[in-house]
Parts: structure tokens; C-alpha cells; sequence
């Protein structure tokens, strides 16, 4: 931890492992701060010093990754995502990679809504890169699941379809053939359980990312026809089965919250765009709420002290929130972040997020 900040401000250290602060907040027990997780994946790579392909196509170097962000900072949680394009890759889109940019859709599974008949039933087993994820979390889960919660991430039905067939074509087929959009998420949403199945067996917690749900993109209507059933089926799902799961959409979301009450669903993250003290009183009783410093102008490009500030900002708006707060960024954190800005992260939880809450730390003047 870095000792000292703003007018020499001590950082507390941790009297908690992540998995014993999750513990005792499950059980209504005091904790010493509050939770706060980096939100890691692939844009992560580099701080092992590998590529990102070499990250996508190894588990070791997943788990690795994972092991090297919980041992240098401690955050709250770990896991994998089948990142955004994965399913659709396993379900027959080509993906280009690149050493240091993400992952990106160079061929659609299907070039028009014509062909959803072509879209197979996955073997999670076998197709697209599932396997290596699905050994890289046990892997996780084996090394550090007794000190930490871990967990897999999914993507949302909806935008794994954009990945299928492309967004244009999706959005202009929501209007021009709208059965068919329906017939693809019908099959979307039965390989996601097919992978989710394997979540549940793991004994990992869930998350949903789902960015191309965002009103950004769709009107709500489009959103409860052709987004939020599917996204409900995988939730019924892993619910029937005693788990539970989280979701995160990047982008606008402030005009969905009163139609994600009632999936559910134990968690949200909105985008930083999104106001933390707003989703706490929308949201607030009915789920935990986490997020939201902005992981570009902050994490990326800021200092620490700015880190620290948009961390208490996020704090003082949101810790008291009725299901629980969790302090992260926004969204994913972006390649080549500095480490002493995800190090101020994490001592923001220590600092402001101490319990008893100082209530003069969160209103100090910088």
C-alpha cells in the first residue's frame, strides 16, 4: 500500500482476507471497510508481460494474471469472463486478435438473419475458446477461492447476438424481422445455461456484462422485448439451482433499473455516466450496488490523488446503501492503467470506506 496520501492520510490495513469481509456482510456482521474490487480481465495482461493472445488461448496465464492482481493489491474479488465476443466465437463468429487491443468481431457467425437456422447448440466441452476459460477459473478457484470470492462472467444474451450477426443488422432486425432476432435468443440463451451450468457445478459466483443493452443503443421497448426475457431465463436458471448473480451494462441504464427489480438479480453496476447516489435509491434496497469511478479519465489517465477523490465521491454517495455497496470502476480497467492508481483504488476502501465511517474524511476539502 502506499503509506501516505492527501494531508497525510494513513492507510488502514486489512483485518479481513476478501473471503471472510464477504462472509461476515452475507451474515449482517461488521466488517473492517467496505469491499472494492479491481475489475480485471484480458486489458490486464501486460502487467504479467504477456499479449493478449497469449492471455485468451492459456489458462495458466489467466490464472496467473488473477493471482498476481489478488497478491499485489488484495482486491475483493477474481475470476474470468468469456469476455464479450466469446460465446459468439464458440458459436461460429470468426474473432480477430491483436498483441495489445482486445479481442474484436472480424467475422459474423451469420451474415444475415436468414441464416439463424445455421446457429448450433454449443459443446462447452469443445468449441471456441469455453475450454480454456472454464480450466482457467478452476484454476483460480483452486488457488485462491480460500481468500477470495470468485466468480465467471458472462455476456448478455442480447449482446452476444450483436457478436452473431452484427449490430447493424441486429438493430435494423429488431424492426424488419423480429422473429428471427427472437428465434437467435432463443438459442443464445440456451448455450449461455449449457456454460452457466458448468458456473454453477464450479461453485463460483456469476456476473452478467451486457453493454449493447445499454439505452444507448436500444429504446426500453426494444430492451423488454427482445433483451430482458432471455437475460430473465438465464437468471431463472441459475436461481432454480440456488445461485444468484450480477450484471453490469455499460453506457446509459438509468431508464431500465425499475425493470431489473424484479429479475432478481443480487447485484448492478452502472457506467460511471450513471449517478451512484440515484442508483441508491432505485436500486438501493433491492440489490447490492457497485462502482462507478470513471475507468478512463480517472484510472487511466488520472493520478492517484484523482483516483482517491472520484473513490470518495463514489463512497460518500453510495456506502450506506441498503443491500451494500462495492467500491470499482465503472467499467473494465483499461489497458495499461498504472498499477499506483489501482493501488489507490483499493486504499480509497481502506481510507474512506473504513468502518466506523468518518464522515469528515468523505466531506474533506481536498
Amino acid at each position: 500500500m502506499i503509506e501516505q496520501y492527501l494531508k497525510g492520510l494513513k492507510v488502514p490495513k486489512d483485518e479481513l482476507t476478501a473471503i471472510e469481509r464477504n462472509k461476515l456482510l452475507n451474515e449482517g456482521k461488521d466488517v473492517d471497510r467496505i469491499m472494492c474490487c479491481i475489475d480485471s480481465g484480458e486489458t490486464l495482461a501486460p502487467l504479467i508481460g504477456c499479449t493478449l493472445p497469449e492471455y485468451y488461448f492459456s489458462a495458466e496465464k489467466m490464472c496467473e494474471l488473477e493471482e498476481y492482481i489478488y497478491n499485489k493489491f488484495h482486491s475483493d474479488g477474481a475470476g474470468l469472463s468469456t469476455t464479450l465476443r466469446g460465446m459468439a466465437e464458440a458459436m461460429g463468429s470468426k474473432i480477430k486478435y491483436s498483441d495489445y487491443n482486445i479481442a474484436q468481431l472480424e467475422t459474423p457467425a451469420i451474415s444475415s438473419l436468414d441464416e439463424v437456422d445455421k446457429l448450433k447448440l454449443i459443446n462447452v466441452d469443445e468449441d471456441g475458446r469455453l475450454p480454456i476459460i472454464l480450466k482457467g477459473l478452476k484454476m483460480v478457484k483452486e488457488r485462491l477461492g480460500d481468500k477470495v470470492p470468485v466468480s465467471g462472467t458472462v455476456t448478455g444474451p442480447f449482446t452476444v447476438a450483436s457478436m452473431l450477426v452484427g449490430t447493424e443488422n441486429l438493430l435494423k432486425g429488431m424492426v424488419k424481422q423480429p422473429d428471427k432476432v427472437l428465434q437467435m435468443m432463443d438459442i443464445i440463451t440456451e448455450n449461455n445455461n449449457r456454460y452457466i451450468q458448468r458456473l454453477l457445478d464450479m461453485g463460483v459466483g456469476i456476473g452478467f456484462a451486457d453493454p449493447v443493452s445499454s439505452t444507448s443503443l436500444l429504446r426500453v421497448k426494444q430492451y423488454e422485448k427482445f433483451s430482458l426475457p432471455f437475460f430473465q431465463k438465464n437468471v431463472d436458471f441459475i436461481k432454480s439451482q440456488g445461485g444468484g448473480c450480477g450484471l453490469h451494462i455499460c453506457g446509459t441504464s438509468r431508464k431500465l433499473w425499475e425493470l431489473l427489480i424484479p429479475t432478481g438479480i443480487g447485484t448492478f453496476g452502472p457506467d460511471n455516466v450513471e449517478d451512484m447516489a440515484e442508483a441508491k435509491e432505485v436500486l438501493g434496497p433491492y440489490m447490492c450496488i457497485q462502482g462507478n469511478v470513471p475507468p478512463v479519465e480517472v484510472m487511466r489517465l488520472g493520478t492517484p490523488y484523482d483516483v482517491l477523490r472520484a473513490s470518495r465521491e463514489s463512497i460518500r454517495k453510495a456506502y450506506d446503501s441498503p443491500k451494500g455497496f462495492v467500491l470499482t470502476s465503472g467499467c473494465q480497467t483499461p489497458m495499461f492503467t498504472p498499477e499506483e492508481n489501482m493501488t489507490a483504488l483499493m486504499d480509497a476502501a481502506r481510507i474512506f470506506g473504513h468502518y466506523p465511517i468518518n464522515q469528515d474524511l468523505l466531506r474533506m476539502e481536498d
